[in-house]
């Protein structure tokens, strides 16, 4: 689901196959993590307002089951979640953000659409971020402002998604996963 609005006949029909247990996986710039211990689902709306997000009138949140002690809290048009409920299977949200290795050091980035996620580890989880982009410059000045913070060149990368883009864009760093 791109945007967290894009939805269509045949994501329904996916769905629907798929039944019980289907994994939606929302691809949103509207993305933040939080830690799973404290995390109170009514107060999903305001963990993305509190990021600096513009929840719309039409979206509400939705969040991942935790994963590595986080959750992720995605917004999505409310006539998707509809739409889904009414099919009457079991779902849950998922979002790139929180899947993927967790690493020791490194850094992993998605890249779907116009929606870049990055996550940079060192000693820990660091830095995790959704971010809209527009074109290959968007990328580059992205990464390259985390790059001033983190030093990320100098460390492994695991890349999924558009993967040719994100080589052609990201040329500077030395080990790719």
């Amino acid at each position: 689901m791109s945007g967290g609005h894009a939805f269509s006949k045949e994501i329904i029909a996916a769905i629907n196959a798929v039944g019980s247990g289907a994994e939606i996986e929302v691809i949103t710039p509207k993305t933040v993590l939080r830690p799973a211990e404290g995390f109170v689902p009514a107060d999903a709306i305001h963990d993305l307002e509190s990021t600096g997000y513009v929840v719309a009138p039409d979206e509400i949140a939705v969040y991942s089951p935790e994963c590595r002690g986080r959750v992720a809290i995605m917004a999505i048009n409310r006539e998707c979640v509809d739409a889904i409920a009414k099919l009457g299977v079991e779902y849950r949200f998922t979002s790139p953000l929180i899947l993927g290795e967790e690493m020791t050091e490194g850094t992993y980035m998605a890249l779907y659409g116009d929606v870049l996620y990055l996550r940079v580890y060192r000693d820990g989880l660091r830095l995790a971020e959704a971010i809209a982009v527009e074109n290959d410059a968007d990328i580059l000045y992205y990464i390259e402002s985390v790059e001033r913070v983190y030093n990320i060149y100098g460390m492994y990368v695991q890349m999924v998604g558009d993967v040719e883009r994100l080589k052609r864009v990201c040329k500077r760093y030395r080990t790719f996963l």
